[in-house]
């Protein structure tokens, strides 16, 4: 006989939706399809205050909107004081290098 799987259900905070908790995965957040259509920007805040959300359809669940890890990239302005530009940096391009990129180089 199979184990199943023993579930306990609790309401969310600040959710307003029913909440089955696992001890593995903590508390999943799971909206109708419907729901979700009407209350979407509330979701994806709370998706991204660190709660995972399932989005069902007819009692199934089609989509998860889960936190989006930091980004760790370079932020505007980390170069700042590293490049300089010479003087002349717009300055006209000489006639054989203007030449060279209009093809009329013989």
């Amino acid at each position: 006989m199979e184990q199943l799987e023993r579930r306990i259900f609790t309401a969310c905070k600040n959710s307003g939706y029913i909440c089955p908790e696992s001890e593995e995965e903590g508390t999943m957040i799971v909206v109708p399809l419907a729901e979700a259509k009407n209350n979407l920007s509330k979701l994806v805040d709370d998706a991204a205050a660190g709660q995972t959300i399932t989005i069902s359809k007819h009692g199934r669940a089609l989509a998860r909107l889960v936190p989006v890890g930091k980004t760790y990239g370079q932020r505007i302005g980390a170069m700042k004081g590293k490049l300089i530009l010479p003087q002349d940096f717009d300055a006209p391009l000489p006639d054989e290098i203007l030449d060279a990129f209009e093809g009329t180089h013989e």
